[in-house]
């Protein structure tokens, strides 16, 4: 008797859980299946704008992150480069997954990429998972909603040089494609010379981050002990080591910040050498959070609560815990996610 209940009880488990995959299965086929042109419908532009479409033209979506742009290696050079014939023929949207940033920071780096627009704040990456997407960069092509190419920034530009040079290349590669969006491989008869394409490295947007060398922007805060610093008072006796962080930590897209912060402490209470000042992000906390993150690790530098992260701007810094040293005479020695 007590075997069969315990076949009976297995059973039902058995069943529980078998109704239960098959229950996510009908979500994320749902999900998966999403029409896009649906999506896109009700998505608005991450500063509340409607998204405007035009039915006339491809609906060209780019997905990339905006921390990879201030390093050099966003898709924005890629786009600029494209053929004639596909960007009078296309519609760009920008996307970035809504990870790790916020509206605030979409908006400063609008200011420093003001052509990349509309610029779409995929927020739960429901978009992106709509396509079937999810390695970053990723390039999608919609005509008349439905999903004609779906890549990488590698792929997408071989399909441009191929098939993209003019407009009756474009259109014959889009009426073999209509039918056949099952493989990702590229077919169709050359019916022209294709173009050179190429990232053309000078057209990448202009953006101004103090490397080694360069004069330390100037700055005069108020730390959170109520005291006021300044970068030329604190470096004139000693060299400075501005160290960037975020109370967030720990979180998943900060890996490794706990040791770091450890690191951090263990040098600040050992290293006479150098005057130490942090740098503590204003995004999502006010300053009562700091505050417990500073007790939690027993932090002993000098805090300062960056509001509307200006410090972080003026010193392109974007990534936490970052330390930047800086010499004497006020120039940047080094700067990095090294914590030393």
């Amino acid at each position: 008797m007590k075997n069969l209940a315990m076949n009976k009880s297995a059973a039902c488990t058995k069943a529980y859980l078998i109704s239960a995959l098959m229950l996510l299965g009908v979500f994320f086929r749902a999900e998966a299946g999403e029409i896009p042109a649906a999506a896109l419908e009700s998505i608005k532009t991450f500063d509340g704008q409607a998204l405007v479409l035009e039915d006339s033209k491809l609906t060209h979506l780019i997905f990339q992150d905006i921390w990879n742009s201030y390093e050099g290696l966003g898709e924005e050079a890629r786009v600029a480069a494209l053929p004639k014939a596909f960007v009078n023929n296309s519609q760009q949207v920008w996307v970035q997954p809504g990870m790790n940033v916020t509206e605030a920071q979409l908006a400063e780096y609008q200011r420093y990429y003001p052509h990349v627009k509309p610029l779409v704040l995929d927020r739960g990456y429901r978009l992106m998972r709509s396509l079937g997407g999810w390695d970053l960069p990723l390039h999608v092509i919609l005509n008349d909603g439905k999903k004609v190419f779906s890549g990488s920034g590698e792929a997408f530009s071989a399909l441009a040089s191929k098939h993209f040079s003019t407009e009756i290349a474009l259109n014959q590669w889009l009426q073999l494609r209509e039918d056949d969006f099952s493989s990702e491989v590229v077919v169709g008869a050359e019916t022209s010379k294709p173009v050179s394409f190429s990232i053309n490295k000078a057209a990448k947007p202009r953006y101004h981050k103090p490397e080694e060398g360069d004069q330390a922007p100037v700055f005069t805060a108020t730390t959170m002990s109520g005291n006021s610093v300044s970068l030329r008072g604190l470096s004139y006796n000693k060299p400075l080591s501005l160290v960037f962080l975020d109370s967030l930590c720990p979180m998943p897209h900060f890996p490794g910040c706990e040791a770091q912060i450890e690191q951090l402490s263990h040098l600040v209470t050992k290293d006479y050498s150098r005057e130490w000042l942090g740098i503590v992000s204003s995004f999502y906390v006010n300053e009562d959070v700091v505050q417990q993150f500073r007790d939690k690790y027993q932090l002993k530098l000098p805090l300062v609560f960056d509001t509307d992260n200006q410090i972080y701007q003026s010193y392109g810094v974007h990534a936490s815990p970052y330390q930047i040293d800086i010499t004497r005479d006020g120039r940047i020695r080094s700067r990095g996610s090294e914590i030393h």
